[in-house]
């Protein structure tokens, strides 16, 4: 009875051994799991992070040497990024030497064999790893670490093969510890991860770096375009000028009289002269937003005037078009601050476009005081807008989907006139029921109360 007690006893200590020792061998490797992985996440570049990682491994193991090359699909080859190596006697800082490229596709390296199979291979022969190292650093290597075999083991992730890890060893590849190669099992999925998320650091790091280059070129082009648009406008606007005032001279009969062709003919080079004039000051005032250069003299305005003063301006253009131009003045000023001149074009563009774009029926011109605000309305019984003509309305050089049906359009204007509106403190918006169904322009400023 004693006898087969002693021996359960024996039988339960020698268990409890071999769990222990296997429990210490899951101990030691979670640990170096967790450095590897507190490694993989300081380290973002791919050079610093397979540097640490490789003197980490042969420190951990006091291995000959490790080392770890990364394929380069470019220049279909392996190229070493790093190697660290010992002495025979104590350690030494983490050396790396000049190892030539493998070419992928090679039938001696052994390198390139791990990387084509992704199956681990041992070598004998340190030329079978190190593609063309010179004899004597083969010889110094051999002899300073003991070296006696390499083991490769692939760096495999989802996406394929990316590197192969080597490690030198002072005994046959065959008689790895438990603990070795449950570490090489575990580490070397989570290195090719590490890679991976280097790489892709890196080539955001490269992509906005090149971003950040053709940006500036693009600055300084668009600084170029605006200059140039600023200096044609100018050029244009002088002979404009004298055009238009020796058209409104014949008009006059200050010269000799002009008979009724004659008239009908001036009268159309005095809208072409006008519509050109128009471009000019788009391109003018597209040029001073741009460069920051917008310059606003805000005073009181009653808008009452402004508008009544355009709208007899745009009288002739509408009852030449059969479009209806209303405007009910109000009975009590409504005072805002504004720049005079400024204000005139916003609502000069908003009324020559609802003329513009109407075809028949009428334009409406509305003005009231919306608590704090004066809210003035332009509304239109024209070709109307679209939800995707709404979206982008207000975007320089955009025109709506009715544009085809009028010549005359830059997609300038409406960009001007939401710069110019809240340069000057106010909001512009528009709406419309859809296509052919006319549509309304909402201008609000604040209320001026001195």
């Amino acid at each position: 009875m004693v006898a087969k007690d002693s021996i359960s006893t024996n039988d339960v200590n020698r268990e409890l051994y071999i769990r222990n020792a296997e429990l210490a061998v899951r101990n030691k490797t979670l640990s170096l799991l967790h450095t590897m992985s507190d490694v993989t996440a300081r380290a973002l570049e791919t050079k610093e992070m397979v540097h640490e990682i490789v003197h980490t491994l042969r420190k951990e193991f006091a291995y000959p040497f490790v080392a770890m090359a990364l394929v380069d699909h470019a220049e279909k080859h392996l190229a070493w990024k790093s190697f660290s190596s010992a002495k025979k006697k104590g350690e030494h800082p983490v050396e790396v030497i000049d190892l030539k490229p493998i070419d992928v596709h090679s039938k001696t390296n052994l390198c390139a064999k791990v990387f084509s199979t992704n199956r681990r291979h041992s070598a004998i022969r340190v030329n079978n790893v190190f593609h063309d190292l010179p004899e004597e650093d083969r010889n110094r290597l051999t002899t300073e670490t003991q070296l006696k075999s390499t083991l490769l083991l692939p760096l495999s992730s989802a996406e394929g093969v990316v590197g192969v890890l080597a490690v030198g060893l002072d005994r046959s590849a065959t008689t790895l510890s438990k603990y070795e190669r449950e570490t090489f099992q575990s580490v070397l999925g989570l290195i090719a991860i590490a890679l991976q998320k280097a790489e892709t650091f890196e080539h955001l790091q490269n992509t906005t770096k090149q971003l950040r280059v053709a940006n500036h070129h693009l600055r300084d082009m668009d600084a170029m375009k605006t200059e140039f648009l600023s200096i044609a406008s100018h050029q244009l606007r002088t002979p404009l000028a004298v055009l238009k005032g020796y058209i409104g001279m014949l008009n006059g009969n200050m010269l000799d009289p002009l008979s009724d062709k004659q008239k009908e003919t001036l009268t159309r080079m005095d809208s072409g002269t006008e519509q050109l004039i128009m471009l000019v000051n788009h391109l003018l005032d597209v040029s001073r937003i741009e460069s920051d250069r917008l310059q606003v003299r805000l005073e009181s305005v009653d808008l009452r005037t402004v508008l009544e003063g355009l709208v007899k301006f745009l009288e002739a253009k509408a009852k030449e078009k059969n479009v209806g131009l209303v405007y009910v003045i109000p009975a009590t000023p409504m005072m805002v601050n504004v720049d005079l001149e400024k204000i005139k074009e916003v609502f000069m563009n908003l009324l020559d476009n609802a003329i513009k774009y109407t075809d028949e029926g009428s334009v409406n011109v509305t003005m009231i005081v919306e608590e704090k605000n004066i809210r003035v309305d332009v509304k239109d019984t024209g070709h109307g807008l679209t939800t995707e003509d709404l979206s982008k309305l207000f975007q320089k050089f955009v025109t709506g989907s009715a544009s085809k049906k009028v010549r005359t359009t830059t997609g300038l204007g409406l960009y001007v006139v939401k710069k110019l509106v809240e340069a000057m403190h106010g909001t512009v918006a528009a709406e419309s029921e859809g296509a052919e169904k006319g549509s309304r322009f909402t201008v609000r400023f604040p209320q001026y109360v001195p």
